[in-house]
């Protein structure tokens, strides 16, 4: 094989694409295939929250990833619904541990559960958020 013919040499070195700090850091891409539903309902995603597709889908996969989405991923009524269910498990169990059940007793229960299972859910965000700030303040120099 022959060696390729010289090419001069240049002096001038070539001139780099101008490019904003963020574009020049993000050289890797992903790619995905939806279909034509979900990707209308990921472009209206987008358009709600006001940005462009790929940044909202950027943001979003960054924050899943980072775990920093947490408490807004907690839908509050369906919290509310698991604390419910967990307080009427708990006490129905209490009780059937000492003996039958009766009807009176398991709405007595049911009603119960039904009237503080929101509050459970608020004190529960709230201590997950003071928890989080405590992290947060211990990582700050």
């Amino acid at each position: 094989m022959a060696p390729p013919p010289d090419k001069p040499q240049s002096l001038v070195a070539p001139a780099l694409p101008v490019a904003s700090t963020n574009e020049m850091a993000r050289s890797r891409s992903i790619a995905t295939r939806l279909t034509e539903v979900e990707f209308n309902e990921v472009e209206a995603a987008a358009a709600g929250a006001g940005k462009k597709l790929a940044e909202w889908i950027r943001e979003v996969a960054l924050a899943n990833a980072r775990g920093s989405q947490s408490e807004e991923q907690t839908d509050p009524i369906l919290l509310a619904e698991v604390m419910g269910m967990r307080s009427l498990m708990l006490n129905l169990f209490a009780r059937a541990s000492q003996g039958p059940l009766s009807t009176e007793d398991i709405r007595k229960m049911s009603a119960y559960s039904e009237s503080i299972k929101e509050q459970r859910a608020a004190d529960f965000l709230a201590k997950k958020r003071l928890q989080k700030q405590a992290r947060e303040s211990k990582e700050e120099p």
